[in-house]
């Protein structure tokens, strides 16, 4: 998606559906957008209790190549250094965790920035090569404003990404990346949507595509 003019480039993840209903569909949809240019893909916990978002995040690196892989971890008994480090693998290095609460609630504008960010460890040890020497990044939600994200841990000093609902139109989105970029956010969180999956695709395409379907690789 083209940014605004004279803003700087807010990064686009996407967050996919928390209940996959054929998980082929569901891995399609993410190497779409992977492929339409989204800086992160989000697994989110799914309700259905006979599916493991670690495990989804799992296939999900086997058939993306680029994105950022994030996913919040269910409880564990023990240790999960050897879960993590075997999937840091298998995402060659694209592994990051969302700590404390999930992303069910994605509201349909981007808040205002808090003023201050507390301190939060940037990331989490990991057992074996995966984790050697750096660990696995760890986004964090911020108290008291669900709607944002800190990652502390970031190449260049802590980013904070803001969470949004899905823009309706290319003016829509392109005004909502602008007001990112105003408050300083790195990244912007959208819902999966074939609207999103259009524009991303077709930045500068007047109209949608109402044939479009979001299982397309």
């Amino acid at each position: 998606m083209a940014q605004p003019e004279g803003s700087h480039t807010v990064k686009v993840g996407v967050v996919l559906a928390r209940q996959p209903g054929g998980l082929g569909a569901w891995l399609a949809d993410g190497s779409a957008f992977e492929g339409a240019g989204a800086h992160a893909l989000w697994v989110d916990p799914v309700a259905d209790p006979d599916l493991d978002p670690v495990v989804l995040t799992a296939a999900l690196a086997a058939v993306t190549f680029r994105a950022l892989l994030i996913v919040s971890l269910p409880e564990y008994e023990g240790s999960p250094d050897r879960m993590l480090a075997t999937l840091g693998r298998l995402s060659r290095g694209r592994l990051a965790i969302l700590a404390g609460p999930d992303l069910a609630a994605v509201p349909a504008h981007v808040p205002a920035v808090p003023a201050r960010v507390p301190a939060v460890p940037a990331r989490v040890p990991a057992a074996g090569p995966a984790g050697a020497g750096t660990g696995i990044p760890v986004f964090h939600r911020i108290p008291g404003d669900p709607a944002a994200i800190e990652y502390p841990g970031a190449p260049g000093g802590p980013q904070r990404w803001g969470c949004a609902g899905c823009p309706d139109g290319r003016e829509a989105f392109r005004a909502t990346l602008l007001d990112a970029a105003e408050r300083g956010w790195h990244g912007l969180l959208l819902p999966a949507d074939p609207r999103l999956l259009d524009m991303l695709r077709n930045p500068d395409d007047p109209g949608y595509r109402h044939d479009l379907q979001l299982a397309q690789g």
